[in-house]
């Protein structure tokens, strides 16, 4: 299971406190057992010497005295002798002629209860008040310091938090961020500032590559007009329809230019219609401009669907893939078959000399092929299906190829 390092960092600090918890208690614990070992070995003192100086006959003169000597303060409150003796834990217990002594714990402090026929009384040990004060303030210390340190860390990497969203953004096609709101002097900032300075790289070229193909299409379409005015003056019906077609597939070309760049620089937000197979291969045998069609391309009509997709973009995925078959097929033919939520184009030809993975990549052609093009064909192709979550899968079986688009949603 993976976890951010605001987590693991949490996860620690935990540990550290409770660690730290444990540790001040015991240290706690171990020093209050101490005083009261202490407390009782002076109240056993103070009872032996006690008795020792009635036996001498010379007992003391004042006896609150005695024991203040020995540690312990007489108790004045009735009802606390009371709670001591009803719910107190007894320690030990020796009785005496000069009557019973009880030594009792109760609330972390030690009583030594006296009682004859006489008098009832009881004294506090002393040395456990104010015992862990110092104890307790270093703990609170060093609590403190942990938190302070926690939040302080937790803080420092909130930029990062942002930083990592703008990151995010970019990668989806957003170039318009903001790396950092106010200048921070640390490590953070150092990082915001490169991935700022690659940003506005990338964006230069971006503006660039789309500046340089926009001003060649809209010089293409100067000519293309003027061509299509003067072909229009041609007397000749059968010249004058051929020219008109060149020049009609000419500006098809440069609409698909235009899609294409559009497409590779995220530019395109999808516009959905429904439409049937049948209706999308018109569209595609429109601008394969194919003068031969029939004979180059076979299409089996096995379900005739309807599908919710962009018409003109899943046109040009299926226009690419047939020009991909076509292209390096062995007998320059190829199979189209439409199956209920999934069209399959085929052709014959070798096995591919490497994954089918590594032709999805833009640019990629095999080294001393002949066949025109820019190796971008696949790459559109993916792009379309990933943008419509379309699967593209592929396939060689019995010498041929096949090009896969399953139109089942991939959520």
């Amino acid at each position: 299971m993976k976890h951010s390092l605001t987590t693991k960092i949490t996860i620690f600090f935990v540990i550290a406190l409770m660690l730290v918890c444990v540790l001040f208690i015991t240290f706690g614990r171990i020093q209050m057992n101490k005083a009261l070992s202490r407390m009782q070995a002076n109240q056993i003192n103070a009872i032996n010497y006690l008795l020792e100086l009635y036996d001498r006959s010379i007992p003391p003169q004042d006896i609150q005295q005695y024991f203040k000597n020995f540690g312990l303060e007489l108790v004045k409150d009735k009802n606390v002798m009371v709670n001591i003796i009803t719910s107190g834990e007894k320690v030990f217990a020796q009785k005496t002629p000069l009557g019973e002594f009880e030594s009792i714990r109760y609330n972390d402090s030690l009583f030594l209860n006296i009682k004859n026929e006489s008098f009832a009384i009881a004294f506090e040990s002393l040395g456990t008040k104010n015992l862990n004060d110092p104890l307790w303030i270093g703990f609170l210390i060093v609590i403190s310091v942990l938190i302070s340190l926690y939040l302080s860390m937790i803080r420092s990497f909130t930029p990062l938090k942002k930083l990592n969203r703008n990151i995010q953004r970019f990668a989806s096609g957003d170039m318009e961020i903001k790396i950092l709101d106010k200048p921070r002097q640390d490590e953070i900032e150092q990082v915001a500032i490169e991935f700022d300075n690659a940003v506005s790289k990338i964006q230069e070229l971006i503006r660039s590559r789309q500046l340089f193909l926009r001003t060649i299409m809209h010089e293409l379409k100067t000519p293309i007009g003027k061509g299509r005015i003067i072909s229009e003056m041609i007397e000749d019906e059968t010249q004058k329809s051929r020219l008109v077609g060149v020049f009609e597939r000419l500006e098809i070309l440069i609409n698909e230019f235009a899609k294409i760049e559009q497409l590779l620089s995220r530019n395109y937000s999808l516009n959905y219609q429904e439409c049937h197979f049948s209706l999308i291969l018109e569209q595609v045998k429109d601008i394969a401009m194919l003068d031969n069609w029939d004979e180059k391309v076979e299409v089996k009509m096995n379900s005739d669907d309807i599908v919710n997709v962009d018409f003109q973009l899943f046109s040009l995925a299926l226009k690419n893939l047939i020009d991909n078959a076509l292209k390096y097929s062995d007998n320059k033919r190829a199979l189209v078959v439409c199956d209920k939520n999934r069209i399959c184009v085929s052709n014959q030809g070798n096995a591919l000399s490497k994954s089918f993975e590594y032709y999805k990549q833009a640019f990629i052609r095999n080294k001393g092929e002949k066949t025109s093009g820019m190796g971008l064909g696949l790459y559109i192709v993916d792009k379309i299906c990933e943008m419509h979550k379309f699967k593209f899968d592929y396939n060689y079986s019995d010498g041929r190829h096949f090009f896969c688009l399953n139109l089942n949603k991939n959520d």
